[in-house]
């Protein structure tokens, strides 16, 4: 539940005092002895409810991930992924970063976050320097969102695989959800663009929508999973975090 910025929409309320849950690496190999390899997943996502890179264990645990043939993926603010021109300790950190992103990983997503603009762009700018498909997340809340967004298209698209829009939830410490006629600005903008895709709670816009896209119904194909020392906990999604079922290693 640790994260190194402290963001006012923040979902799931991460803080720079949160906690580190502990041997990962372990509860995940213990994890995956227990399932056959048709109930492995395929991939994961790493995220949830903290940032990842600032992890002590987050780059042994993508080579874990790795090596049990499942594909680690994660979502980053991006803070981290910034520091890669520095000589000092944290660009020391941010090359093994990329070294082991580009060796390991199949992806990484990319918070655009206006409050950390310079620090998400400076991330994508590390990232186009490996090989490494790259999403950008962005959170529409208002018709000025819309537009930012649309900078960011035209700017990004050539360098990003998905521009994943999110809606703005009152979770968290966010108050508030989309603005009344934001949806309908939002269709008329993107419509018939490439290249774009949809959080999960977007679902109920798009089922009667002008914009064509696969519908499926939200946490049908996921699950949120916490692993702690020895505990591997399941919930429906990073949006509810009541565990569904709780496995001790």
């Amino acid at each position: 539940t640790k994260c190194n910025a402290v963001c006012p929409f923040c979902y799931v309320s991460a803080t720079k005092d949160g906690i580190f849950h502990e041997d990962i690496c372990e509860t995940w190999n213990k994890w995956m002895t227990t399932m056959s390899e048709n109930d492995k997943p395929f991939q994961i996502a790493i995220g949830s409810s903290n940032e990842p890179t600032i992890h002590p264990e987050f780059l042994e645990f993508i080579k874990t991930v790795y090596e049990s043939g499942v594909v680690p993926n994660y979502t980053t603010n991006g803070i981290t992924l910034s520091k890669f021109l520095m000589s000092d300790l944290e660009g020391l950190y941010c090359a093994k970063l990329l070294e082991y992103t580009e060796k390991y990983c199949g992806g990484v997503a990319v918070s655009c976050n206006k409050f950390l603009e310079k620090e998400w762009k400076g991330a994508v700018t590390a990232l186009k320097n490996i090989d490494i498909n790259i999403n950008l997340h962005y959170i529409i809340s208002d018709k000025k969102s819309v537009d930012d967004f649309m900078e960011i298209y035209e700017e990004y698209n050539k360098d990003v695989l998905y521009f994943v829009l999110l809606p703005m939830m009152p979770a968290g410490r966010s108050k508030k959800g989309v603005e009344q006629g934001t949806w309908e600005y939002l269709e008329s903008k993107i419509n018939g663009l490439e290249k774009i895709a949809f959080g999960a709670h977007f679902v109920d816009y798009l089922k009667n929508s002008k914009i064509k896209a696969w519908v499926y119904p939200p946490e049908s194909f996921s699950k949120n999973v916490i692993l702690t020392k020895n505990k591997v906990q399941i919930t429906p999604s990073s949006f509810n975090m009541n565990p569904i079922k709780i496995i001790d290693l």
